[in-house]
C-alpha cells in the first residue's frame, strides 16, 4: 500500500492475495472499513467503537495520517462484506457481537 492506493485497489489486492478474488461483476461485494476500537472485550476481543465503510476512491494511508483516534483507542482497517456493513448500519449496530447495540 502507498499513499496513492485507493480503498478499492487494496480490497482487490487483498482478495487476490488470499485466493478470494471475486468473480467478474461482484468486485463490489467487499468494502474496506475504518474500524476504531480497543482490545478488552471477552477474552481480550477487539471492542469496536466506530466502524465506517471507506469510499472506494478514498486513500486509506492518507486518511490514517489526517485523522487519529482518541486516546486509548486504535485504528485498524478490515475488509468486510458490503452487505453486512450496510445491514449493521441500518440496525444501528457498530461492531457485531463485540459491541452491544
Amino acid at each position: 500500500a502507498t499513499p496513492r492506493s485507493t480503498a478499492r485497489e487494496l480490497v482487490l489486492e487483498a482478495l487476490e492475495r488470499y485466493g478470494l478474488a471475486p468473480e467478474e461483476g461482484t468486485s463490489g461485494e467487499y468494502v474496506l472499513c475504518d474500524v476504531v476500537g480497543r482490545p478488552g472485550g471477552a477474552g481480550g476481543a477487539w471492542q469496536v467503537e466506530h466502524l465506517r465503510a471507506v469510499g472506494d476512491s478514498e486513500r486509506p494511508l492518507v486518511l490514517q495520517d489526517v485523522w487519529k483516534p482518541k486516546a486509548g483507542c486504535s485504528r485498524r482497517f478490515e475488509i468486510r462484506r458490503r452487505q453486512e456493513v450496510e445491514r449493521e448500519g441500518e440496525a444501528g449496530e457498530v461492531g457485531g457481537e463485540d459491541q452491544p447495540p
